[in-house]
Formats: structure tokens, sequence, C-alpha cells
């Protein structure tokens, strides 16, 4: 092989190992750039659920939220990886609803039964998602102002 080509392939190789290498060390630093933080957890009448209101916050580029998921009612839910998918999201409509604690809009959990909960929202809150169910629990929807 030619000098001219050990050189060119030499230097490719370096260029790929260090655009490599820059990729894996950003996606090292940025993986955690959304913090999760428990707003509120209201537990079942008896207990066998929870109903957990939380606000994903991935910095400024994104408008505030407050999402709902349930979990088992023994679940501890501080950890990174805790919460399960939300069944409902709101957020602010950039600032039309009136912010509730964290920043996303105010969301009340009231359950009826163990079967049945119902989730109370600011009427100008933006709804992004909205299940009727979830892990088998009738989730009924109001509105305040």
């Amino acid at each position: 092989m030619a000098t001219w080509k050990k050189v060119v392939f030499g230097l490719l190789t370096v260029a790929i190992v260090t655009i490599g290498g820059c990729v894996a060390l950003l996606d090292h630093l940025f993986a955690d750039m959304c913090a999760t933080t428990v707003i509120d957890q209201v537990a079942s009448p008896s207990g066998k659920f929870k109903a957990v209101a939380f606000q994903i916050d991935c910095g400024s580029a994104s408008d505030f939220n407050s999402q709902v998921a349930i979990v088992s009612g023994n679940k501890d839910v501080s950890g990174k990886d805790a919460l399960p998918k939300s069944f409902f999201a709101a957020d602010r409509d950039h600032g039309r609803a009136p912010e509730g604690k964290e920043h996303g809009p105010e969301v009340r959990l009231n359950w009826l039964s163990d079967s049945r909960l119902e989730i109370q929202h600011h009427e100008l809150a933006r709804i992004i998602r909205a299940e009727n169910t979830a892990k088998g629990v009738a989730v009924d929807y109001r509105t305040f102002r």
C-alpha cells in the first residue's frame, strides 16, 4: 500500500474514533437531562393502588406539565425509573392555565373507590393525554376554575 494511502487511512481511523468518543461522551453527559418530580401521591381506599401526580422537566424548550400514573400501593416512586408511562398529561398551554405545584397545571386526585379515580384539572390546561382506564381503574375527568 502506498504511503499516502496509509496516511489517509490512519487519519480517517483517528477521525472516526474521535467522533465516536465525542458522541458517547455527550450521550453519557446529557442522558439524564429530564428530571422527574413527584407532586402528589394518593392511595386508593384499600391501599391496593396509588395515583401519583408528577412532572417531567426537560428544560426550557418544553412547557411545564403535570402527569398522572397508577402504581401498586406499596411501590416506592422515588427512584429514577420508578414511574410507568402516564395515562394523563397536561401542560399550562403557554401560561394560560395557572401554575400549580412545581410549575405545571394543578391536578387534584380523588379516589371514588378502588376501581374509580377522579382527576380534576384547570379548565384552561391543555390536555395532552387522557385515557379512560389505567391498570383496570376507570378514570373520570372534571375541570375547575
